[in-house]
């Protein structure tokens, strides 16, 4: 008896869900109405850490030729 008084909610609330979509859908098909500015706010930082990133591999591949200058010149100093 329980289980039959369950269908008057039931049924209307899976035909509501069914035709309101899932909410990520939206955004895949296009409609989604997200803002612009804050994407290309995400997209700056991430070039800006980039080229940060490029600088920093940059000073530390001089940083290793210093030292494998300096490695050589103690090498030749005690090795005669």
């Amino acid at each position: 008896m329980w289980f039959g008084m369950m269908w008057w909610w039931l049924i209307p609330l899976l035909i509501f869900l069914a035709l309101r979509g899932h909410p990520g859908r939206r955004y895949w098909r296009g409609q989604y109405q997200g803002d612009r500015r804050e994407l290309a706010e995400l997209r700056q930082v991430v070039d800006g850490q980039q080229e940060y990133i490029e600088q920093l591999e940059g000073r530390l591949g001089r940083v290793e030729d210093g030292l494998e200058f300096t490695e050589r010149l103690l090498a030749q100093r005690n090795g005669g």
